[in-house]
């Protein structure tokens, strides 16, 4: 017998007499696979024990890997040639039939809000039945149960009546003995029997002694308790009964051990064979007859109330055998194990059994758990080794005992093993090393080693490093980013010959959990030998948990205990996007991006093409490609057709869209090139939807035969600052949210009120808000915000806050929005306006099964984006198909497949449960075959038809800046909008890399206005605006549309900041609202000019009137006081901004004036905004009413009124794109009372010496000569028409010769009489052009005055004054003192003088001048009269009169603006300014 047999005997005697001692021991042949040794372990299971088959293994604390992304540059070799992206069958009956188990996974999670005691609560049962509410910590503590409140007193009457001297401990016994005695007396009293003294005698001493035991017992009980507590932290427990329960429970739980062992072993041997060995295989397999033991316990009581720590001590030696009787250790097994190393390649090969027997293990073990309220009660277990732990085993060649040699006797082999072990193990799980077990996440489903974040290091510069060797020179530093100090992730560049590097470079690592350290190892290059370590620099990830981002952090950096200098560097913590548990318990789908990590999983392969082994049987491995560039290899399976390999890697993907993922599966040949097995490449996007369709198994291409089942699991991450896009995902459309009112909120404040507002959370992020209302508990924000979204699976969170001036903001309850209801597509998956405006009223929700507190009343409609196509995008998916057709070609050289035409496609998958005894042959089809599109095409437009469309989204592209600020934020404004539509990450360096992309909603483009600032860090007033840039969205869009411009931002100092924008533009398919257009809102300037017979209030038949105009009900002007008339002149101006004019309330009151009393009402009426024409003056003369709205007999009143359209820009008082919601409007211009308006060709409401209301007409006679009871009656100047050039300046007069536009007493009931001149209409139409309301507005203007210039004023006459008069012309500013002009003096028989004098004067083009005309004498001049004017800035070159006193004086007056005079000559002076025009 040669010694191969010997070998094979021997092992067989082995198993043998395992199998006599009662212990499963297996004999496998060498060639069996995994899965025949998996059943005969299986038949060894006793029957009726029900096991479910483990399929998950726990990793031992994976490591972070070293990161890979789409980014430039990205994976580990050249680009391979791979096949044409492919996609998946459209029936999704695919192979593996997970489509269930896809849907399935809709499981919800319990919420863990609110909180017992500072933990997540348990859940939502009726704890009330069971007592308490389960909570972490000591009962007695939790209910007061410890500690009694002050004053306290739980005595009994007689306890607190009765003297201490006759209460003690005889008082108890006397007790029941006096009721025995007096109950006797009783019995006897009533004349009962002997039997009723036996019963009271029984139950009295029942009850004195179940007393006295139940007393006993609870002080026995307590006192074993606290001497427990005592004990527990000096002595040591015996678990003796544990043991005693293993050495039973071991027979039955070790086959089910072994055959969960023997389902793994093979892949885990398979993938750990060295390459000169050609397969590790177990053939014999034992696990022994005595089981581990534990010795003992030591338990810590004084620790966190969610915390148990225990040390464990336990050994496992099955050679001891002082503890067994002689029976057991005749039949006593010791565990072996029986491996086959095969040498050699191929049919060149030979087996070597080696036995590895004898294993002895003994330690101590640290066990910290972390307790919490849901279930599964344990959050994690913290394990780690006291102490390196002891352990031995013997390896040696079968052939029995005299014959086997442990090669462990080798010298020095037995202390390398054991140091190899202790150097691996010792920073995983060696003290204060812990090996982490996530219990909760393990029981939940998640794997442990799941992606949580994407870590960001900036590694700016090192000071001061030093080389321990004094004789290596200057140092050539370079950095490596570890976990650790484990593998490499990620490495800077090398810095030749510098003790101060600057790298200033930004590392990316995927993170798995927060309890590592990163650490960054800083080495010394050396072209010939190995690099030199210089020190290391570490920094604990738990600090993210509490901040995520930490800047310029300065470590120093450590070897061997001493400094060898600094290190400066930033993280930034950026986690996974999760769908935020709802209320009902259900979870909100995952947010929309288009960055995030992809966890790619390769799980096995089916029918491999064994032709292309000579033995029949493949050894085979897969590579993971991303965009054709390997990154991450598999195992190799030696000897295995079908192999298993549940292999995942995770990426980060910075632009989901155009990611393509790949496998190719190699067969591992040793010495010569590995073959090409198969390949298969396919977007990532269609691999995700594929998974959620079912389909998991895929065909390779390039082969005969063969399958891959491969997944991808999606988690997105918005990464700022990275190439790609940023997490931007292009919206399909638009919600339109009008936030009207809220009632009875909450209150949170202890003075005062809430100051509310609301705002937009989409996926947890903030994408609009109102203004805030303050100290309002019923806000009346009437404001309109637009919302971009991506999806209908999206939930918008409509949040009320009460702001708050120091600390955060806080909740008064929120409404979830679900898109669904709005969302909608048709058949050709276009999606549809949903402008439906439903008023909807609900309550806000602090939380889950909370009561509701305060309504939140608003509107929501969709407006879906024009399905129009972009250039950059066509460009790129150009690029990409020429690249999948090269890949395609080269692929069918490589591989020898025939694939005519364009790319191929696989054919219809096989169910998985036919996979095994279906043979599958790839079958291609011509993508030309596929089902007709259904897709509508997208709309082509150019950039002139783009730009026609009035509303849309504008894409703003943020690349690089050279800033002269830096600490400060980049933001973009659109429009009215009080906040920003956008805002960077914070700029931290005066060169900052952006590639940052945003989005705005544009309502009416032709006149939308844009503004780009710089913000100050830690500020939001205006002083924090470091610099600002703003013009017209529509020039701008010219510029910038798809071409990257750098625009000048310039602070105060004129110091300039540049910034590289490129924008885009989606039009939106809506038609924007009136109330929300720009000629909706703006500056009105109102001339109160006259009233007319108005009631009187006093005795003497007068009123003292003034008037009091209102906006939606604040006080925004007051006139002054006219005395004694019922015939007033105010002539004043006021200007205010109007939110809407179609929703505002705009009223004016007239009241009589008394001393010392409250004001009379007179008159009231409500104006129209709505009727007047922009930029067109009209002249109104109002029908007044009584205090209830009753017509009758209460005067008229005039007014003249312009309304020039802007932007108002909303405010912390509660502003609004409507009404309701401004501050009250300051006074801007007010006239002097009586003095006369520029209206017509004469001035109204002289002021004369001696002069009365009474003595002039109060009405011009009209064309109609009545006036209507019920409409206004409106006077239109004669005007030229307006020029297409220049817009009319607000509050500009048009002259009408030879009127008197003053107010006259009515001649008739009910009616006046109008001039004729007065009431001649403009022959303008009303109705303004879109092209000459564009000129006449300056988008973005908020509240910007008049024009400043010069006014030229000409002296022509002065007529109607006494004979003989010495007539002198004095004109002077109205707020000045100094004479302008002082004419020459003209004395005139008829009172009628010429004149040809003029003077200019730099001054608004709103300037009031005051005239005035004397009698001149050599002693005394006597004034004749005084009066006001205007200029006429409308360049019509009419006279202007004046009424002074008795007369008149003739001016003839114009003016020039500064800007008309500085752009005159100009051919492009009227064009509006873009963002890049001065």
């Amino acid at each position: 017998m040669d010694t191969r047999q010997a070998a094979k005997a021997e092992e067989h005697r082995m198993a043998k007499d395992a199998r006599n001692a009662g212990v499963p021991a297996f004999e496998f042949p060498a060639n069996a696979t995994p899965e025949q040794k998996a059943a005969m372990a299986k038949r060894a299971i006793p029957a009726g024990l029900d096991l479910e088959k483990a399929k998950a293994t726990v990793k031992a604390s994976t490591p972070q890997e070293a990161i890979v992304s789409d980014l430039d540059g990205a994976g580990s070799g050249a680009t391979v040639a791979m096949p044409a992206a492919q996609k998946p069958a459209q029936n999704g009956t695919n192979g593996a039939t997970n489509g269930a188990a896809a849907a399935a996974n809709g499981a919800t999670e319990k919420e863990k809000s609110p909180y017992v005691n500072g933990y997540p609560k348990a859940g939502d049962g009726e704890w009330e039945r069971t007592g308490w509410e389960p909570r972490i910590g000591s009962l007695n503590d939790a209910l007061g149960l410890n500690t009694l409140p002050d004053g306290a007193d739980h005595q009994t009457w007689v306890e607190s009546n009765l003297d201490d001297k006759f209460f003690g401990e005889w008082w108890h016994n006397a007790g029941i003995i006096a009721f025995a005695c007096l109950s006797t007396w009783f019995i006897t009293k009533v004349g009962l029997g002997l039997a009723w003294v036996t019963i009271v005698g029984a139950i009295c001493a029942t009850y004195y002694r179940t007393s006295i035991r139940r007393v006993r017992r609870n002080v026995r009980d307590d006192l074993n308790r606290e001497l427990m507590k005592t004990k527990l932290d000096t002595d040591l427990e015996s678990l003796e009964w544990l043991n005693s329960f293993v050495v039973k429970f071991w027979p039955i739980y070790q086959p089910v051990l072994a055959a969960t062992v023997i389902n793994m072993v093979d892949g885990i041997l398979a993938g750990a064979t060295p390459g000169f060995l050609d397969s590790l295989r177990m053939t014999t397999f034992t696990l022994g007859t005595k089981p581990p033991r534990i010795d003992h316990v030591k338990t810590y009581p004084k620790t966190e109330d969610d915390i148990v720590e225990m040390d464990w001590a336990f050994s496992f030696t099955p050679n001891d055998t002082d503890d067994l009787t002689s029976r057991q250790l005749k039949k006593k097994v010791n565990p072996k194990v029986v491996l086959e190393v095969r040498v050699g390649k191929g049919i060149i090969s030979q087996g070597i059994p080696i036995v590895v027997e004898d294993m002895a293990f003994a330690g101590t073990m640290k066990v910290k758990i972390k307790l919490q309220l849901p279930f599964p009660h344990i959050e994690k277990v913290d394990i780690c080794f006291m102490g390196p732990p002891k352990f031995d085993y013997a390896l040696k060649p079968l052939g029995g005992e005299t014959l086997g040699f442990d090669i462990g006797f080798l010298p020095g082999l037995s202390t390398f093993i054991q140091e190899q072990v202790h150097g691996n193990l010792g920073p995983m799980m060696y003290s204060p090393n812990v090996f982490t077990l996530e219990i909760a996440k393990m029981l939940g489903g998640a794997p442990i080693d799941t992606a949580i974040g994407v870590l960001a290091v900036t590694i700016h510069r090192a000071n001061g490093l030093k080389n321990s060797d004094k004789f290596s020179g200057t140092p050539d530093p370079y950095a490596v980013v570890t976990i650790n100090q484990r593998a490499e992730l990620a490495r800077t560049k090398t810095v030749h010959e510098s003790t101060e590097p600057k790298w200033n470079e930004t590392k990316y690592i995927i993170l798995s959990n927060l309890n590592d350290s990163l650490d960054l190892q800083f080495f010394d290059y050396n072209e010939i030998r190995k690099d030199k370590e210089l020190g290391v620099a570490s920094f604990a990830l738990e600090q993210l948990k509490t901040d995520p981002e930490h800047e310029n952090i300065n470590l120093p950096i450590v070897s061997n205990g001493k400094p060898r200098g600094n290190i400066m560097f930033d993280v930034r913590f950026f986690p996974v996007l999760e769908g935020r548990i709802l209320d009902d318990g259900t979870k909100e789908p995952v947010p929309e991006s288009n960055t995030g990590i992809a966890r790619f999983t390769i799980h096995q392969c089916k029918d491999l093409d064994a032709s292309k082994s000579v033995i029949g049987q493949l050894s085979p491995y897969a590579q993971m490609t991303l965009n054709s560039k390997p990154i991450f290899t598999t195992k190799i399976k030696k000897r295995n057709n079908d192999p298993q390999f549940e292999e995942s890697h995770d990426m980060l993907i910075t632009n989901r869209r155009t990611c393509k993922l790949g496998v190719i599966v190699k067969d591992e040949r040793g010495f010569v090139d590995d073959p090409v097995l198969g390949k298969y490449q396919i977007k990532l996007t269609d691999l995700l939807e594929s998974k959620e369709k079912g389909t998991e198994w895929f065909n390779l291409v390039g082969s005969k035969s063969g399958r891959v089942k491969m997944t991808c699991q999606w988690k997105p991450v918005t990464i700022k600052g990275i190439a790609g896009t940023g997490g931007y995902i292009t919206p399909i459309g638009v919600m339109r949210l009008h936030f009207q009112s809220a009632k009875d909120l909450r209150n949170l404040e202890a003075l005062g009120k809430s100051d509310p507002y609301v705002r937009v959370m989409l996926a947890g992020a903030e994408k609009a808000r109102t203004v805030t209302f303050e100290n309002d508990l019923n806000p009346a924000w009437d404001e309109v915000l637009y919302v971009p979204v991506h999806s209908a699976k999206e939930k918008l969170t409509l949040e009320v806050m009460d702001q708050e001036s120091m600390g955060k903001d806080k909740s008064l309850g929120a409404i979830e929005l679900s898109l669904e209801e709005f969302i909608k597509q048709d058949s050709q998956e276009l999606y549809q306006v949903h402008a439906e405006k439903r008023n909807r009223s609900e309550g806000l929700y602090l939380g889950k099964k909370t009561t509701p507190k305060g309504t939140l009343n608003f509107t929501a409609s969709f407006f879906p984006c024009l399905n129009v196509a972009d250039p950059e995008e066509e460009e790129e998916e150009k690029k990409l198909l020429e690249i999948e057709k090269q890949e395609a070609e080269e692929a069918k050289k490589a591989l020898g497949v025939p694939a005519p035409g364009s790319s191929p496609k696989i054919a219809e998958p096989v169910a998985e449960a036919d996979m095994a005894k279906t043979p599958v042959n790839v079958a291609f089809t011509d993508a030309d075959g596929d089902e007709t599109d259904k897709k509508a095409p997208k709309i082509r437009l150019s950039p002139e038809e783009l730009l026609r469309h009035d509303s849309g989204l504008i894409i703003f592209k943020f690349i690089d800046g050279a800033l002269a600020h830096k600490d400060c934020y980049l933001e973009v404004l659109m429009d009215d909008m009080h906040f920003p539509s956008f805002s960077s990450t914070r700029i931290r360096s005066k060169n900052v890399k952006f590639d940052e992309i945003g989005d705005a909603m544009v309502r009416e483009l032709e006149f939308s206005k844009i503004t780009l600032r710089l913000r100050e860090h830690g500020d939001d007033g205006e002083d924090a605006v470091l610099a600002k840039l703003g013009g017209s969205t529509l020039e701008t869009l010219k510029m910038c549309l798809n071409n990257p411009t750098v625009l000048t931002l310039k602070d105060k100092d004129g110091q300039p900041s540049k910034v590289k924008i490129s924008l885009k533009y989606i039009p939106v398919v809506m038609k924007l609202d009136p109330s929300e257009s720009i000629s909706n809102m703006g500056t009105l300037r109102v001339d109160i000019l006259d009233a007319a017979n108005l009631p009187a209030a006093d005795r003497n038949g007068k009123s003292d009137p003034f008037c009091v105009f209102e906006l939606d009900g604040k006080e925004i002007h007051k006139t002054k006081v006219q005395k004694k008339t019922l015939h007033p002149a105010w002539n004043e101006v006021f200007e205010t901004q109007v939110a809407s004019r179609a929703a505002a309330k705009f009223e004016v009151e007239i009241f009589d004036w008394d001393i010392g009393t409250k004001a009379d009402f007179l008159a009231k009426t409500s104006i129209d905004l709505t009727a007047i024409e922009p930029f067109k003056p009209q002249t109104v003369v109002y029908k007044l009413k009584g205090k209830k709205g009753e017509e009758g007999k209460f005067g008229e009143l005039r007014l003249r009124m312009v309304f020039k359209p802007d932007y108002v820009t909303r405010t912390r008082q509660g502003s609004s794109t409507f009404h309701g919601t401004f501050a009250a409007p300051g006074k801007l211009v007010t006239g002097v009372a009586g003095a006369p308006l520029k209206v017509g060709g004469a001035a109204v409401g002289g002021i004369s010496k001696g002069a009365s209301f009474l003595k002039k007409n109060t009405f011009g006679r009209a064309k109609s000569n009545t006036v209507s009871e019920d409409e206004p009656v409106v006077i239109e100047p004669e005007m030229q028409a307006i020029s297409e050039n220049r817009p009319m300046s607000s509050g500009s007069a048009i002259r009408m010769d030879g009127a008197d536009d003053r107010l006259l007493t009515p001649t008739g009931r009910g009616s006046s009489s109008l001039s004729p001149n007065s009431a001649a209409r403009s022959t303008s139409p009303h109705a303004r052009s879109r092209s000459t309301s564009s000129q006449h507005s300056v988008p973005g203007v908020i509240g910007s005055g008049p024009d400043s210039g010069t006014a030229t004023i000409r002296l022509v006459a002065a007529s109607g004054y006494p004979a003989g008069t010495n007539v002198q012309v004095r004109i002077r500013a109205v707020d000045k003192n100094k004479d302008l002009l002082k004419s020459k003096t003209v004395k005139s028989s008829t009172g009628d003088a010429s004149y040809d004098e003029q003077f200019s004067v730099q001054c608004f083009a709103d300037t009031q001048f005051k005239v005035f005309v004397k009698d001149n004498h050599l002693f005394k001049d006597e004034e004749l009269g005084e009066g006001l004017f205007a200029v006429d800035d409308t360049g019509s070159g009419n006279d202007t009169i004046v009424n002074v006193g008795e007369g008149r004086v003739t001016l003839r007056t114009s003016f020039k603006s500064a800007e008309n005079a500085s752009t005159a000559d100009s051919p492009k002076a009227s064009r509006r300014k873009g963002l890049l025009k001065k």
